[in-house]
Formats: C-alpha cells, sequence, structure tokens
C-alpha cells in the first residue's frame, strides 16, 4: 500500500510539472509574414527573400541593467508541397534589446527576422515557428509558397534606415522617417542611353501628389533600390507606383503627419482629464476655465515648454504620456476608458513600475496587486466588491 501511494504521488507530480512546462501555442495572426522570389539570372532558381516581424508586446522582457532583454528561437520550415519532403530548414536563437519598458507594449514595435533562401521553381508550403524562451509561449503560421511563373515587374518592399539599421516598412511610415526605399525587381525594360527611367507617381485618393522619374543604371540581377524623400504632401493614406514600359507595381502606405507630436486628443474631457492628474490644482483651475480653443492653445503651449529638444519636431516627454496614456487604455479598461480607472492613472502619473507582487485571496474571493516603485512608492490594488476592476486601495508614498 505504501508502494502504491509513492507511486500515485510520483505520477500525480509528473503531470503537474509536465501540465506547467506545456507551450502555450499562440495564433498565427501574431506574425506578419512577407515572402518575396526573385529570379536568378541564367537560372531555373529564385532567392526567395522571406520577412518575419513580431509585436514586441507579444514577448515577455526581463528587465536588467536598466534594459529589458526577450529571448526568442525561430525556425523557417519548407516543405515540397507534393512529396511533403523538407527542402530546407533555418533555426536561429536572437536576443532582443530595448531601452524602455513602453516600447515592449507598443502596438506598432516589432522584431523582424529576414532571411534568404535560394529554391527551384516549385510550391511549397513555408511553417515559421517562434519560441518565447522565457515564456514557453510559441507562435506558429504555415503559409503556400508559389516560386515561378513570376511577373516581370515584382511587388514592391518598402524600407528606411535608421542609425544604419534597415527597417522593413508593412503599412505605416512614422513621421521622422524622410525618405523611403523601394526595392523591387524587373526583367523587362526600355533603356535610354546607359540608363533605365523608372516612373514613379504617388497618389492620395485619386489625386497623383507626387510624381517623377528616376533614372539609374541597370545591374547583372536586375534588382533595384529606388529612394525617395517623403515630402510635405505625403501624410494618410497614399499609393505608390513603380514602373517601366507602362508595366507598373504598387504598394499601399499610410504616412503619419509631420506636425510634430501632437496632444493625445482632441476632446475637452480627455485633455483636462489628464491635466488634472499632472498639475497641482492651482495651475489646473486655470486651464479649467479656458474655452474649447484657449485651452488647447494653452495645453499646446504647456507642453511646448516642456520639450526637453524644442529644436525638433518631436517632444519627448508629450510623447511619453501620449504612450503611457494608450498603454492604460489598452490594459485598464473595464468599465470605460483605461486613462479613468485608478491603475490608469497611476500609470500616467509614475509611469511603469519597477515590480508587481499578484495574489489571490482564496477566502474572500477577490484579486489584489501591489505596484512597487524605483522611488519607494507602493500602491495596492483590488477588485473586492467592484466586479473585476481593480482599484486603489492603500497607497505608501
Amino acid at each position: 500500500m505504501y508502494r502504491i501511494s509513492i507511486l500515485v504521488l510520483f505520477i500525480f507530480l509528473t503531470s503537474c510539472s509536465m501540465n506547467r512546462m506545456k507551450p502555450n501555442v499562440q495564433l498565427k495572426q501574431k506574425m506578419e509574414i512577407d515572402v518575396v522570389p526573385y529570379r536568378i539570372q541564367n537560372s531555373d532558381s529564385f532567392n526567395v527573400n522571406i520577412l518575419l516581424k513580431i509585436p514586441l508586446k507579444s514577448l515577455v522582457f526581463k528587465k536588467e541593467n536598466n534594459q529589458f532583454i526577450g529571448n526568442i528561437r525561430y525556425s523557417f520550415n519548407i516543405n515540397n508541397r507534393e512529396t511533403k519532403a523538407v527542402v530546407s530548414r533555418v533555426t536561429e536563437n536572437r536576443s532582443i534589446t530595448v531601452s524602455y519598458y513602453e516600447d515592449t507594449r507598443a502596438a506598432d514595435q516589432f522584431f523582424q527576422i529576414e532571411t534568404q533562401i535560394t529554391l527551384p521553381a516549385g510550391e511549397y508550403d513555408l511553417l515559421s515557428i517562434i519560441q518565447d524562451i522565457d515564456s514557453h509561449n510559441i507562435f506558429k503560421n504555415t503559409i503556400n509558397i508559389d516560386v515561378g511563373n513570376m511577373p516581370m515587374l515584382s511587388k514592391l518592399t518598402a524600407f528606411y534606415y535608421e542609425d544604419q539599421e534597415k527597417y522593413y516598412i508593412n503599412k505605416v511610415v512614422k513621421e521622422d522617417v524622410d525618405t523611403v526605399w523601394f526595392k523591387f525587381q524587373m526583367d523587362d525594360f526600355e533603356i535610354i542611353g546607359e540608363s533605365i527611367p523608372f516612373n514613379y507617381k504617388v497618389l492620395q485618393d485619386s489625386t497623383i501628389i507626387d510624381s517623377s522619374t528616376v533614372s539609374i543604371i541597370g545591374n547583372q540581377q536586375n534588382m533595384y533600390n529606388i529612394p525617395l524623400k517623403v515630402t510635405s504632401e505625403w501624410e494618410n493614406d497614399l499609393t505608390i507606383f513603380f514602373g517601366n514600359k507602362g508595366k507598373f507595381s504598387s504598394m499601399k502606405l499610410f504616412v503619419e503627419s509631420k506636425d510634430g507630436t501632437q496632444l493625445w486628443s482632441d476632446k475637452r474631457k480627455d485633455i483636462v482629464g489628464i491635466m488634472a492628474y499632472l498639475l497641482p490644482y492651482s495651475e489646473f483651475k486655470n486651464f479649467n476655465k479656458l474655452d474649447d480653443v484657449e485651452l488647447f492653445e494653452a495645453v499646446t503651449e504647456y507642453w511646448k515648454s516642456k520639450d526637453p529638444t524644442s529644436n525638433t519636431k518631436k517632444n519627448e516627454l508629450l510623447e511619453e504620456i501620449n504612450n503611457r496614456i494608450a498603454y492604460a487604455n489598452a490594459h485598464f479598461s473595464v468599465a470605460g476608458r483605461g486613462w479613468q480607472s485608478d491603475m490608469g492613472k497611476v500609470y500616467i502619473v509614475y509611469g511603469p513600475p519597477e515590480s508587481i507582487d499578484r495574489h489571490y485571496n482564496a477566502e474572500y474571493a477577490y484579486n489584489y496587486e501591489i505596484w512597487y516603485f524605483s522611488s519607494g512608492r507602493k500602491f495596492t490594488f483590488s477588485d473586492q466588491r467592484n466586479f473585476g476592476e481593480l482599484k486603489l486601495m492603500s497607497k505608501f508614498q
């Protein structure tokens, strides 16, 4: 009987351990994958360019030496669709380092992986796998790749450079990007002299807002990278066309406004509410007396006076507040806007906590959290009698 009890206990503990370590397989929507085959001249094979992007907010980051570190393992597995045979496999570990906690939660921050694989013409299945090493979460996606029967003008791929690093653009061109590069391959083109004239057009709705001809020297692989200056007219939804001899390839982009960092809202209630968090009452009451036009002018001037880099269009302090408000709205909304919640208010005023303790009181069936800040501040939130919303119960300042 004693041996049987020990065996049952061993099986129970083993099964619990296995359950804890079981990877959490996530949906493919977490990834963005773009695959573009390019012809290899005088060959039956193709260079297949694979670009994968995953949102940083999907990954777990740990704070180390005032930075945030994430660790992933990724693999690309390409199978012949008909025979199911593996024709190529790439596996690698990567570390991701970001400076600010908000970057790990921001919706527009991605980690990108680019690789190129040579394949003969055919039909393939690409299985992409990313494992978050710290959380054991696994993200998978399978897409079909048809290599061969390519158009004379390939699809456009857009990217920009920042600090000598290349960043691919899926849709949005950020406000501080002044030049967008377009990559494509074209095999059949018209040559004038020694140059190839590529025509481009930039359309907003159905109106051409920018157009010209760029002449470049041809190359053996017929691969071209052409930079276009982002002008003041480039704003909001645009369609970019590149071509030669009447053949065009296009892509849609959204270009952020270059007017500088904007306030978090154009609604009086939102502006007044946030300023009430940030200002002493003696200053806030003066803002609250103003009409709508005066209020927005005064708040705009207030943030201009706080801009740490007044010689640039970007206001880093206002951008930080905007990021905190966006994070609060995304993560603390239960009964209303997240910035109006207790957790949202603390996050906006003090930023991300240094550490968080999460607990569950089994006797009275409620959750509570304790936020600790490096300054020594401590805030306790509980959903006791709050229908699931964690509210401020006590604070130590």
